[in-house]
């Protein structure tokens, strides 16, 4: 949504049509200001959903913090817990690696490999890394751009292209720092994204 006006009239819009059909409905508003997880593209966010699944080191604490809170969310529709106890049952079922174990069964039954590793997932075979030319903080990264640069590159259709931020809001930046890296099967594409972000700003360090 462009702003939280907007997000809160969809919102009611939601609540009106689940109470119209007699369903529990728990509409919950959260930040659109960056990416959750650091990848934009589809293997690129499978490989960060695994890494959360594996309890790896590089994975997103802030994928994993929403899917947490999601979750608890709907522990709590169903009546299992309340509050910070079904919060506590959602990280059980992450840390205990139960999540994992049923995502394993949600590949096997779509005739996938159960076994599958994040870092095994194979990438766009050309990348290109964008360096940050000053140091500074990220201050705003444009989600629009992100957007039209991912698509450039050749997704959603092409599953191995896309997007890998290496830094988020907030986020110290020294000169000569990676801030993200490119992926696409086509350099021809890659050319496209960076002719795009010739009179565009993905981020803003200041």
């Amino acid at each position: 949504m462009p702003d939280m006006k907007t997000a809160r009239i969809l919102k009611k819009k939601y609540e009106y049509v689940g109470k119209k059909l007699g369903m529990k409905v728990d509409v919950e508003l959260t930040s659109a200001l960056e990416p959750i997880g650091a990848g934009v593209g589809a293997v690129l966010q499978v490989r960060e959903v695994l890494r959360v699944l594996q309890q790896h080191a590089k994975r997103p604490m802030d994928l994993e913090t929403k899917a947490v809170f999601l979750a608890s969310k709907i522990i709590e529709l169903v009546g299992l817990a309340k509050g910070k106890d079904a919060e506590k049952l959602a990280y059980g079922q992450l840390i205990s690696g139960k999540a994992r174990t049923m995502m394993q069964k949600i590949i096997s039954a779509q005739k996938g490999d159960p076994t599958v590793l994040s870092e095994e997932l194979g990438l766009a075979k050309i990348q290109k890394d964008i360096i940050a030319e000053k140091s500074g903080k990220v201050k705003y990264i444009d989600m629009k751009v992100v957007n039209v640069v991912a698509r450039t590159l050749g997704s959603p259709l092409d599953l191995q292209a896309g997007l890998y931020l290496h830094k988020k809001l907030g986020d110290t930046v020294k000169k000569g720092d990676i801030i993200y890296t490119m992926y696409a099967n086509d350099q021809g594409k890659i050319s496209l994204a960076k002719e795009f972000l010739d009179d565009k700003k993905m981020y803003e360090i200041a």
